[in-house]
């Protein structure tokens, strides 16, 4: 019971982590970037935030993943395999938009939205199994993640087809939706 509980526990660390690296990437995407300008995004104060950036959400990725490795058998019923069949049919299925979309071969954002949206699903997937979420916040957490992904999916379509300033706002939308379903899935977890 001990390691179900850690594991559990882990997750719900490794979302934080990663919401943490959301916030860190929306500031280092601020101070960063501004269109028509030619900014080095890497270098001094801006290289530290990037590196903290990269480490929050690698570690919070790691975290997360171990959680649900550590999750028990009853993560194995037939929730995962929808779950599984859901993240693999997520990607092609964005491949297949975003190929219409853009006409060019797979972008960084189509992997980002992708991966976030899998680990999402596996992570919701493994608490259920927890037993730390209830029969409504499982059910309501995949559709908060389904809008999230399809939001994010539109407005970076919308990024490529608009101009510089407005792309510039509305490219930071997509990552604080995905942070705030994270949150939501914090806020749904129920510790005894």
């Amino acid at each position: 019971m001990h390691s179900s509980w850690s594991g559990a526990h882990q997750i719900v660390f490794g979302q934080i982590l990663l919401i943490v690296c959301c916030i860190f990437y929306l500031i280092w995407w601020s101070v960063s970037y501004r269109p028509g300008e030619t900014v080095s995004r890497i270098g001094g104060a801006r290289g530290i935030l990037l590196l903290i950036t990269a480490a929050s959400g690698v570690i919070g990725a790691l975290v997360n993943m171990n959680g649900i490795r550590l999750a028990p058998a009853a993560a194995e019923h037939w929730n995962g395999t929808v779950i599984n069949i859901a993240g693999l049919a997520s990607y092609f299925i964005l491949l297949l938009i975003t190929y219409a979309g853009f006409k060019r071969p797979v972008t960084t954002e189509l992997v980002l939205i992708t991966g976030w949206t899998v680990l999402q699903l596996q992570t919701i997937n493994a608490l259920n199994a927890y037993g730390v979420l209830s029969e409504y916040s499982f059910g309501r957490l995949i559709v908060v993640i389904a809008a999230a992904s399809i939001l994010s999916l539109v407005l970076y379509i919308l990024y490529y087809r608009m101009k510089p300033w407005p792309a510039y706002y509305l490219a930071m939308v997509p990552l604080i939706s995905e942070a705030a379903a994270m949150a939501v899935t914090i806020l749904s977890v129920r510790f005894a």
